[in-house]
């Protein structure tokens, strides 16, 4: 083991990286297993499975620097930071994180300042908080070089720290939630970070000029995600630079995202992302007021003449009185390419669109893994299609929304046609429960014959028939116990 070369021990310790225990092993073969292991150990410990968070908290006051220990310790004294002794570290542990988790200062935060019988112990707590924040994130800006993940989620001018433009530079997925970063901030960002491939803006209600000017200024946008804020009443109009921006990037371009309210960016966008692999729009109207917006008919007319001949992923979720029905069409210039669709809309009923849906997934979605759709009992026959022709299929979803037990005909369904790849199964049940008893009874009890174990979930609504439920759920466990079901959620 001696003479493995260093590169090739990198290599294998490497593969080592989220298993704790067999690293913790590595760094105590010799100092150059030691000295190879420490920095994969350190990229992002708080996600490893047993690592303590009261160790990471303290190790990280430890490494301090005198000065904020002094003056955490002029400000806050019931920290006592002055008294951590001064002894250096073998390793600058900070160095090698490779992102900084805002949960991680919020927590060592917490752990401070909370007491689980008092609540905050001091008085100025926020105030107090803030000054710790500070003090650790210029550790971590100082320390770390070339950070490639950041979520932003603070009022903090970390970008003004010093060591940020080497800390920064070299993002390539940044994350900023607008409720908690002020509007000078956002200038602050786009001085440094021009080269982000992956940008997710949560909470987006205000500054979307300096917001346009840092998706502007960005050089290879490959990933989009725009989250607006959640507002009773909201007009549409400020938003339209928004919409002329995606549209000037759209080319670089493969994944975007729209939540929860698609209305307030013009459908346009659409046609412009031509080198789509992954979209998702997700409306949530149901309490909110739009004035302004783009219609559901607008939607409907782009999406019938846009063309994503690279989509692998489709999610549309609508939770609004209105829908678009013409999603299908996206679907059929897919050129086949499709691994998952994901098709949900609450309180809508509508066969002749479910069919155009299901038959356009039959024809054009050989390659589909993962499916989720809503289907009525009228709909239940055309699923042969989908079994027939979609032979790579893995999971799917039902949503499901009858008042009659009709779903004994859909499990029969499943016996007969359901593609062999087919093993996992999830119905979420919008009224009381569509299976009999005896209808689960029977499809077990054939499924038993073809031996793999299923993945199986019933997803209740929390207000249909209790003893339903409960017959349900010892069915399964049955046949849990007996290895028909590998897995299972009801």
């Amino acid at each position: 083991m001696t003479h493995i070369t260093e590169d090739c021990l990198k290599i294998i310790i490497n593969e080592l990286q989220y298993d704790l225990s067999s690293l913790y092993s590595c760094i105590l073969v010799n100092r150059q297993w030691c000295r190879i292991a420490i920095p994969i150990l350190w990229k992002n410990p708080s996600s490893l499975k047993g690592f303590s968070p009261s160790k990471l908290h303290n190790m990280i006051l430890f490494l301090l620097p005198n000065t904020s220990k002094k003056f955490l310790s002029d400000n806050i004294p019931e920290l006592s930071l002055t008294e951590i002794s001064d002894n250096k570290p073998l390793f600058n542990y900070i160095s090698f994180f490779t992102q900084i988790s805002p949960d991680l200062i919020n927590d060592l935060s917490y752990a401070l300042f909370y007491d689980d019988n008092k609540g905050y112990n001091y008085v100025g707590v926020r105030y107090k908080t803030y000054l710790l924040d500070q003090e650790i994130y210029k550790l971590f800006i100082n320390n770390c070089k070339g950070l490639k993940l950041f979520y932003c989620k603070t009022s903090h001018p970390l970008f003004k720290y010093q060591g940020a433009t080497t800390c920064f530079s070299q993002l390539c997925t940044l994350k900023i939630n607008l409720m908690f970063v002020p509007t000078g901030n956002l200038f602050d960002i786009i001085q440094i970070c021009q080269n982000i491939k992956h940008l997710e803006l949560k909470n987006c209600d205000k500054d979307i000029e300096n917001l346009v000017d840092f998706i502007n200024i960005q050089r290879n946008l490959q990933s989009l995600c725009i989250d607006f804020l959640y507002e009773d009443k909201i007009r549409s109009f400020k938003f339209r630079p928004l919409s002329d921006i995606i549209m000037q990037k759209a080319s670089t371009l493969k994944k975007f995202i729209l939540r929860p309210f698609t209305r307030l960016l013009s459908p346009k966008i659409l046609t412009s992302l031509i080198n789509l692999q992954y979209l998702e729009l997700i409306s949530d109207e149901k309490f909110v007021l739009i004035f302004g917006g783009s219609t559901m008919k607008d939607w409907d007319e782009y999406i019938s003449i846009a063309s994503f001949p690279n989509l692998q992923y489709l999610k549309i979720y609508f939770d609004t009185d209105l829908s678009i029905t013409k999603d299908y069409m996206l679907i059929e210039k897919s050129n086949g390419n499709i691994f998952e669709i994901n098709i949900l809309k609450e309180n809508f009923h509508d066969p002749i669109y479910t069919k155009k849906l299901i038959i356009t997934i039959s024809k054009c979605c050989p390659k589909i893994k993962r499916l989720t759709i809503n289907i009525e009992p009228e709909n239940f026959e055309d699923l042969k299609e989908i079994f027939l022709n979609c032979t790579q299929l893995e999971m799917m979803c039902f949503s499901l929304d009858s008042e009659e037990h009709n779903g004994d005909k859909l499990l029969e369904i499943i016996l007969d046609y359901s593609p062999e790849t087919l093993r996992e199964y999830s119905f979420i049940e919008i009224e009381n429960s569509i299976f009999t008893t005896e209808g689960l009874e029977k499809f077990f009890e054939n499924w038993k014959k073809r031996k793999p174990p299923l993945i199986f979930d019933i997803i209740n609504n929390p207000w249909s028939d209790k003893d339903n439920f409960t017959e349900h759920n010892k069915i399964i466990k049955k046949y849990f116990d007996e290895g028909v079901i590998k897995e299972y959620n009801i």
